[in-house]
């Protein structure tokens, strides 16, 4: 489909239709955001499943299986994904595997089909976030991957706290049917997007053309954006660049990091295609610096689905408040989710490791003193909202920094043994364990708070959600000084 697009619409022969833009980091950041937010909002969906009235039992199962397709499809995806020249296909399959899981629970008349559809929704959630920000790093590199990771895990946050309360309103004020039209328009809007856009590598395939047809007897390169000359060696995968060649202008170093990484990463894994390795997925977990991010984002989506999972009927049964007005509270937390690119590249030029360990600490202070709010008054209506807008705010300063050090550490592993994860790299495999990490939390956060609250009480909960925030800081602390130590 992508490819007719290209065909019908050209502004040069052999040359795609706005090749610039449908390739730029923008779009490429933007059709990743929306994917994102596209699987969280049909999450909203599927709390409207209670229409069915099914048994508890199989509320509870259906949650199961959507956790378990992420944990088991995440790592497969991201195999699949590395090996991959085009990761189009994959992602394709991910969005017409969401939409048909939209479809089939929105004519559903029985419980197992519910399953089906839990079950599908987990498989097309391991694609689009393995895939999706394994596009990132490819289209950003190392240097500015905190500032886009933060701005893609931003939709991430925001999704996750906004989509029960633009649920409960839309199915509040026009139904089930208005509720599941959102969905499905979403998905098709982000499968439009997809269509359009045009990977990195297969823009410079396009244009590595276009100068091969134009000017065989040529050494210059010229790009869509201007016409910058480059030399050939530059783009063959057992050489790097001559110095002193006849190109009139050098490469941009986002450019030629991104070239020289693909050069690199060939001659390795041609250089030990024979060797015995174990599989990219394990090694990955040898590496407590992986382990110590993977808990950081655990503790800080753990902490998001708990407020998913127990805020509602707390202000419901403390202030009587009615579902608007419940679903309303959220944005407090949504709200700072939006910092994420600041965030970001304030990860890029200072380093991940402060960043994560203050949010990780700061956290677990507004989350303490939630156990002031007690009763139905206007103060404690206003500190809850006053703390809550705190902890979004301590919240973001986790994901990104955790997100991006991910790329860093396959990056490192493959300087430490050269070759060891092949020409594909591990990228999507990394984001494949951070998704298991993310689905693990989304678990275990509403089941663990909702046993606090139900036998402990509303104060017990809060207290123990502040230790475990801390608990976060304490690897990601060890791992880095461990590092700096190494550095020096």
């Amino acid at each position: 489909m992508t490819r007719d697009i290209e065909r019908a619409h050209s502004n040069a022969p052999g040359l795609p239709w706005m090749l610039e833009f449908r390739s730029s980091d923008g779009f490429i950041l933007a059709t990743v955001c929306v994917a994102i937010f596209t699987f969280l909002f049909y999450h909203l969906v599927f709390e409207k499943g209670r229409e069915f009235q099914i048994m508890k039992w199989w509320t509870s199962f259906i949650f199961a299986v959507f956790g378990a397709a992420i944990l088991i499809g995440s790592p497969i995806c991201g195999w699949i994904a590395d090996r991959s020249s085009n990761r189009s296909v994959t992602y394709f399959a991910g969005l017409f595997i969401l939409a048909g899981a939209t479809l089939l629970f929105g004519f559903a008349k029985a419980a197992w089909l519910l399953v089906v559809s839990r079950l599908l929704q987990g498989l097309s959630a391991a694609v689009v976030y393995t895939v999706g920000l394994a596009l990132l790093v490819d289209t950003v590199g190392r240097e500015s991957i905190g500032q886009w990771m933060g701005t893609a895990l931003s939709s991430s946050s925001f999704g996750l706290i906004i989509s029960p309360l633009l649920g409960g309103i839309v199915y509040a004020k026009a139904g089930y049917v208005a509720v599941f039209a959102m969905s499905m328009s979403l998905i098709v809007v982000d499968i439009v997007l997809r269509m359009f856009m045009i990977e990195k590598r297969v823009a410079e395939g396009y244009l590595a053309k276009i100068v091969t047809t134009r000017a065989p007897n040529s050494h210059a390169y010229g790009t869509f954006a201007d016409e910058q000359r480059y030399d050939r060696n530059n783009y063959d995968s057992n050489s790097p660049a001559v110095p002193g060649s006849s190109s009139d202008q050098t490469l941009t170093d986002g450019e030629e990091d991104t070239l020289l990484t693909t050069a690199r990463r060939t001659a390795k894994g041609k250089a030990n295609s024979g060797r015995l390795s174990l599989p990219p997925v394990v090694t990955l977990l040898t590496s407590p610096r992986l382990l110590a991010a993977l808990y950081g984002i655990f503790v800080n989506v753990s902490i998001l689905a708990t407020f998913d999972g127990v805020l509602a009927l707390f202000v419901k049964t403390t202030f009587h408040w009615d579902s608007l007005s419940a679903g309303l509270i959220f944005l407090c937390i949504a709200i700072p989710a939006l910092a994420g690119p600041l965030v970001g590249s304030l990860s890029d030029r200072l380093g991940p490791r402060w960043i994560t360990v203050s949010g990780c600490g700061l956290t677990a202070i507004p989350l303490i003193l939630m156990r002031l709010v007690e009763n139905d008054s206007k103060e404690h209506q206003i500190l809850l909202c006053c703390l809550l807008f705190a902890c979004g705010c301590t919240l973001i300063l986790i994901v990104a920094p955790v997100a991006a050090d991910l790329s860093v550490v396959v990056e490192e592993k493959e300087e430490e043994q050269p070759g060891i994860f092949g020409p594909g790299g591990a990228y999507a495999q990394a984001f494949a364990l951070f998704n298991c990490s993310m689905a693990a939390a989304t678990l275990f956060g509403p089941v663990f708070a909702g046993a606090l609250v139900q036998n402990y009480g509303w104060k017990a909960m809060t207290l123990a959600m502040g230790i475990f925030s801390l608990t976060g800081a304490i690897p990601s602390e060890a791992q880095f000084s461990a590092r700096n130590k190494g550095d020096k």
